[in-house]
Order: C-alpha cells, then sequence, then structure tokens
C-alpha cells in the first residue's frame, strides 16, 4: 500500500497522523485498508490466534471492517465464520483480509448454518429488523447496529421476536459504554431532580442523494441522531424516564430537513434535551461532539469523549482518555461480556427516534408524545418489554 494511496484516501498524511492519536495505529490500519479493501490484514501487530469459529457477519461495509473486524480479531482471534453482503465484492474482499472461511451467497444461509451461534448485523438501515428477527427465530445470539428498527413496524415485530426468544440480542449504540458515561454515572447516583442535557454534534457532511436520507432508510434522524437520543434516554434512566414529553424541531432549511437541525424535548418532570447536529462542512478528525449536562448539583462537560469534567459542589474532577473512546469496544463485545445494556431502552429510544424521524419527514415542527400511548398503538403494554 503506497503513500499516495493513504494521501488519496484520508486527504493528506497529516489526517491519518490525527487519526493515529485518536485511536492509534493498529486501529487506523484497519480503517485504512476498509477503506481502500486491498491486501490479507489479519494481524493487529501480534500473532492472531484462531478462535472458535462460530460468528456471521451480516454486512461488510466499513464499519463492519474498521470497528466490528477489528475488535473481534483483536478480542477473539480469527473467530468469524462466514460473512455477506448483497455486494459480492465487499463480501469477497472482507473475508479475503480478514481471513474468513466462507462466503454466503445470501443471508439466510449465514442464518440457517447450525455451526454459526451468534449473527453480527452490520448492512442497511431497513434490513436490520428483518435479519434480527429472523436469526432470533433461528436460536441465534443476535447483535445489530444501530439503527435496530427504521419503522414502527419492524420496532413492535422484533419487540415481539425478542420476547418470545430465549436467546440475547444487543445493539450497537456505543456512546452509553464510553469511559466518559461510565465514569460520568458515578457522580449521578440517587439523583431525583430535573436533567439538563445538552448535545452538539459537527457531523460528516453527506451529499443530498446519501442513503441515509432515503425515507426507506429513517433519514438522517435514524442514520444518525438516534446516538444522541439513545443517550439521553440512557441517562435519564439512572432515575426513571418520564413518560410524556413536548417535542420541538427547528431546521434550518425546510428543503433539507435532516441536516442543521435543533431538537428540543421537555419532559412533565422539567426535563430539558436539546440535541443540535450540524453539517455545514466536513470535520477534519471525524464527528466532533460537546456534551454539557446539569443534574441537581452536578454540572458535567465531555469534551469529544476525549475529556470530561465535573463539578459537584466543592468537590471536582478531571479524566482524560489516551484514545478518543466512544464506547465501541465495549458495545460489540456484548454478546461476550457482563457489561451489557438492557435491551429495553434501545426500545425506548427507538420509539422516540421514530416519533422525530416523521416529523421530520412530514415537516411537523411541534408534538406531544408518550411512551405508554405510543407502545399501546402497537399492542405492547410496557410491562412486557423488561424482560
Amino acid at each position: 500500500m503506497s503513500k499516495v494511496s493513504i494521501i488519496n484516501e484520508f486527504g493528506n498524511l497529516k489526517k491519518v497522523w490525527h487519526f493515529i492519536g485518536l485511536y492509534g495505529w493498529q486501529r487506523t490500519l484497519f480503517k485504512v485498508v476498509g477503506k481502500l479493501r486491498v491486501g490479507k490484514l489479519s494481524w493487529i501487530g501480534r500473532p492472531v490466534r484462531i478462535g472458535e469459529q462460530n460468528i456471521g457477519v451480516i454486512g461488510c461495509g466499513q464499519f463492519a471492517f474498521a470497528s466490528i473486524g477489528y475488535f473481534l480479531l483483536a478480542n477473539r482471534g480469527r473467530c468469524i465464520a462466514s460473512c455477506f453482503d448483497v455486494d459480492k465484492q465487499a463480501s469477497n474482499s472482507y473475508a479475503s483480509a480478514l481471513s474468513v472461511p466462507s462466503v454466503a451467497d445470501e443471508a439466510c444461509d449465514l442464518i440457517d448454518d447450525p455451526s454459526t451461534k451468534i449473527i453480527y448485523i452490520a448492512s442497511n438501515h431497513y434490513s436490520h429488523t428483518e435479519y434480527a428477527v429472523a436469526a432470533l427465530a433461528k436460536g441465534k445470539t443476535v447483535y445489530v447496529e444501530k439503527p435496530v428498527s427504521v419503522t414502527l413496524q419492524q420496532l413492535a415485530s422484533l419487540s415481539a421476536e425478542r420476547r418470545r426468544s430465549s436467546n440475547r440480542i444487543y445493539a450497537g449504540y456505543n456512546r452509553p459504554f464510553s469511559a466518559a458515561i461510565r465514569d460520568l454515572r458515578s457522580w449521578c447516583a440517587d439523583l431525583q431532580s430535573p436533567l439538563t442535557l445538552n448535545c452538539f454534534i459537527s457531523g460528516h457532511q453527506l451529499s443530498k442523494d446519501h442513503w441515509y436520507r432515503e425515507p426507506k432508510e429513517g433519514t438522517r434522524i435514524c442514520g444518525n441522531t438516534g446516538h444522541w437520543l439513545d443517550l439521553a434516554v440512557h441517562i435519564l434512566s439512572w432515575n426513571e424516564l418520564p413518560d410524556r414529553w413536548q417535542i420541538v424541531v427547528v431546521w434550518s432549511d425546510q428543503n433539507n430537513r435532516d441536516d442543521d437541525f435543533t431538537i428540543v424535548l421537555t419532559s412533565e418532570r422539567g426535563d430539558l434535551i436539546s440535541i443540535i447536529l450540524t453539517a455545514r462542512t466536513e470535520p477534519f478528525e471525524g464527528v466532533n461532539e460537546t456534551i454539557n449536562l446539569q443534574w441537581g448539583n452536578t454540572i458535567a462537560k465531555i469534551d469529544d469523549f476525549r475529556r470530561l469534567t465535573v463539578w459537584k459542589c466543592k468537590k471536582n474532577g478531571s479524566y482524560k482518555y489516551e484514545k478518543k473512546d466512544l464506547g465501541h469496544e465495549s458495545a460489540i463485545m456484548q454478546p461476550f461480556s457482563d457489561t451489557i445494556r438492557d435491551f429495553s431502552e434501545v426500545e425506548k429510544s427507538t420509539l422516540l427516534m421514530l416519533e422525530i424521524a416523521d416529523m421530520v419527514i412530514q415537516g411537523i415542527p411541534s408534538r406531544q408524545f408518550s411512551f405508554a400511548d405510543s407502545w399501546a398503538k402497537l399492542g405492547i403494554s410496557g410491562e412486557h418489554l423488561e424482560k
């Protein structure tokens, strides 16, 4: 792989150098090879053992390569038995680079294979639920990337299958697993007062015809903004998630409503959540996030998941993370860890996300929302979710 190829892919060597500082050289190498799809990369700086090859991967794009593939290889060795992508070139290059012994012709072939025990799903968003439901029904452990569903009907189907199945399902919403959020939680115990939370996100610029924007795929609300809605639901769930909310969405361009917008949520308890996503220019180091919180006598600020500062009465704490930690590793390794997430949180954040996606698609700036009422319309009672 020439330096010219790397420069052309990342813009310049300075950007590659920044990525090494953010994520380390090994993961940066995976990102580069994942983009270029050249060569055979089955090592991370040390001999890689052949683990139990019982994992199937559906969807062989960049995230499946540079994140799922990287962390599985780092923690479990060569454990991927089979992969599938609707783009045969993607699945073939994935298998070649990561030493995956089998490429499935169809997703159902991978799901039906009795030797495959765990299914990782990182395909296009609209297909996530279909694959997850099929895998659960076949007795597989399932990891599904975000969003887990892009329609209410899909969410109802997935929730119903989760309740029927004795198998576990895990979601790829990673920020609750980040070191900054885990450290923050230790400062926010037993708080009964309303929460104020602001998330400011500088996101990637996406072309007008990018597949994220397709209504079938849930628009950019499902593709990106669901991350911070899910984080808000997770933090609120440290105490008790209020049922009723007022939702207001303000966009800067009526013809491009899923870019450069603000979402404001206020609860019956007085919680105030605001999320600003802007993409007026491409961020040099990728998505950049600033998160501010006030809860009771706790004030906190997270700077791009590289630093956390907390003030509580006369106490303060400062945390600096050697590498930018968005929680990807812990999220991806949930099927092998005791550090897991209550999937009912993900179902609740997905329900809220789909409400907001519908508002953006239809151009509706304000709505009242109730978790209980929304579940009832789908024929699902709240107690059935808590499994």
